[in-house]
């Protein structure tokens, strides 16, 4: 009986980790952009390129250019990651995601500065600021570089990963970058020439159906060793 029940609360437990799943990925290896929607400043610059996701501006202009991912509402619980390369005909360099996008004016963002050597993370809300939280990693145009945020809304945790650098963000510093739930989610630059490829998101919480059907199929298992036991 201890057996069964210690069974069953460590499957309940670990669900998140057992659900985990890719929700979306592109490689661009198809040639096109379908699925991509732009908004923000010249979102119609927004185009294939040689197997990639191109924003075809030209330097740094005040203002975002997001790329949003058609099929997704930001989940409560993800990872996204991607390669990308920022090119620019001045000395500024913007790049990276966002999330939580409601419009222009209330999202939640992480990307690199390359001009000042870091990530930065913060939120607007209704043309609203937060203050900024940083991941200090060197960065230079015109380089390939991997990212990854992993951002968990229950927890409130939040990993930012740029090559071999982490940083943790939780408790208030988390909310105060993540003001944003739901809503659309993707990529970004601030006008400059912006490559990204290989863009996947994850997942780690299962639909509600899903933990539904896995506990009760679960706990029919454990009711038959039960009664086998007898």
């Amino acid at each position: 009986m201890k057996q069964n029940l210690f069974l069953l609360f460590s499957f309940i437990f670990f669900l998140p980790t057992i659900f985990a799943a890719t929700i979306f990925e592109d490689n661009f290896n198809d040639g096109n952009i379908n699925g991509w929607t732009g908004y923000g400043t010249a979102p119609s610059q927004w185009q294939a390129n040689s197997n990639l996701l191109k924003y075809n501006g030209g330097s740094y202009v005040g203002s975002i250019s997001f790329a949003a991912i058609d099929s997704l509402l930001t989940p409560t619980n993800f990872t996204m990651e991607a390669d990308f390369m920022i090119t620019s005909s001045d000395s500024y360099g913007h790049i990276g995601f966002f999330w939580g996008y409601q419009s222009t004016n209330t999202f939640n963002t992480a990307y690199v500065r390359t001009h000042s050597d870091h990530i930065t993370h913060w939120s607007y809300v209704n043309g609203s600021q937060s203050a900024e939280s940083y991941l200090y990693a060197t960065a230079n145009n015109g380089v390939w570089y991997h990212m990854k945020i992993s951002v968990d809304y229950t927890t409130k945790t939040m990993i930012t990963q740029f090559g071999s650098t982490t940083q943790t963000f939780t408790g208030s510093t988390f909310d105060s970058i993540n003001r944003n739930s739901g809503g659309k989610m993707g990529v970004l630059t601030w006008g400059e020439v912006g490559y990204f490829d290989n863009i996947v998101v994850t997942s780690t919480v299962p639909e509600a159906s899903t933990i539904a059907t896995f506990c009760m199929s679960l706990l029919l298992f454990i009711a038959y060793k039960m009664k086998k036991n007898l």
